[in-house]
């Protein structure tokens, strides 16, 4: 990648750890608008989809006929289709040669495709969407466009996803107990005490330990993860809370990547009652 697209990337990262966009749809209008400055295009689309059933709608788009397709929805067909089916990238510059390609966007708009990149939003096993660019500036798309289109979108559906977790576990009380154990990340809680009340069964899989830390002082987590003491001790005695955050984890012999996010716990009175952190393995995202 050149030095343009690094910078791109980079910035992207500040901005998303720094919490600029504060919504979902304020990220994904973000990240089209930025992604498509760089890679250079003439329109782009966030496609939500709905797996159950099997549709995508029109989220954020820019471009010529943006304002006719917010809110469409349509079934899993086309291109954007065959990437929310297969969750595979994909990079066609000349579509009208590509059976897989419908102009029913087309001929509805007016507007004239000749080229697409389209990218799956994928994390925590959940498709989000679909991130499409449309007509390339100069030329043809590239590999490298599809790279850089790749790798902001899953960084996208990352934050999202650990953004739903947080939201999850901040609409639970203290006895939220069932909720918590099902969720599809990992979390572990403290009470005021640093008492560990928490240590839900993804969290146990991902450390890959058992139900040896329950009732403990989270102390006793040191040697198994330093960076998880370390944010929620700056929640009990700072109040300080972080978002986005990465550390690495080795057990093993294999070495993970896990995103956290640290949070106060909250009573159902609203009196901050103790410390969390949500964590997620995002080694293969």
């Amino acid at each position: 990648m050149n030095r343009d697209y690094f910078s791109m990337l980079y910035g992207l990262f500040e901005d998303f750890s720094s919490g600029k966009a504060k919504t979902e749809d304020e990220l994904w209008d973000y990240l089209i608008k930025k992604a498509s400055s760089v890679i250079g295009c003439q329109a782009a689309t966030y496609l939500e989809a709905d797996e159950a059933k099997r549709t995508l709608t029109f989220k954020q788009c820019i471009g010529p006929v943006s304002a006719n397709l917010m809110g469409v929805s349509f079934g899993y067909q086309g291109i954007a289709g065959w990437c929310a089916e297969t969750r595979k990238p994909i990079l066609v510059n000349d579509v009208e040669a590509d059976l897989r390609f419908t102009n029913k966007v087309d001929y509805g708009t007016g507007f004239k495709t000749r080229d697409i990149l389209a990218v799956p939003a994928v994390a925590g096993g959940k498709l989000l969407g679909v991130v499409e660019f449309i007509n390339c500036s100069q030329g043809t798309f590239s590999a490298q466009d599809l790279e850089l289109a790749s790798i902001i979108t899953h960084y996208a559906a990352r934050d999202i996803y650990m953004g739903r977790l947080e939201t999850t576990i901040k609409q639970f009380s203290l006895k939220g107990e069932s909720t918590i154990n099902n969720l599809s990340g990992g979390f572990i809680g403290v009470d005021l005490d640093g008492k560990i009340i928490f240590f839900n069964p993804k969290a146990k899989e991902i450390f890959e330990v058992g139900d040896d830390y329950l009732n403990k002082n989270i102390i006793s987590v040191f040697q198994l993860s330093p960076d998880i003491v370390s944010a929620i001790g700056d929640v009990l005695t700072q109040g300080k809370t972080v978002r986005r955050q990465e550390f690495k984890y080795s057990i093993n012999g294999k070495t993970k990547i896990i995103g956290y996010s640290s949070i106060n716990i909250k009573s159902v009175d609203g009196k901050v009652s103790g410390a969390g952190v949500i964590f997620q393995d995002i080694t293969n995202i």
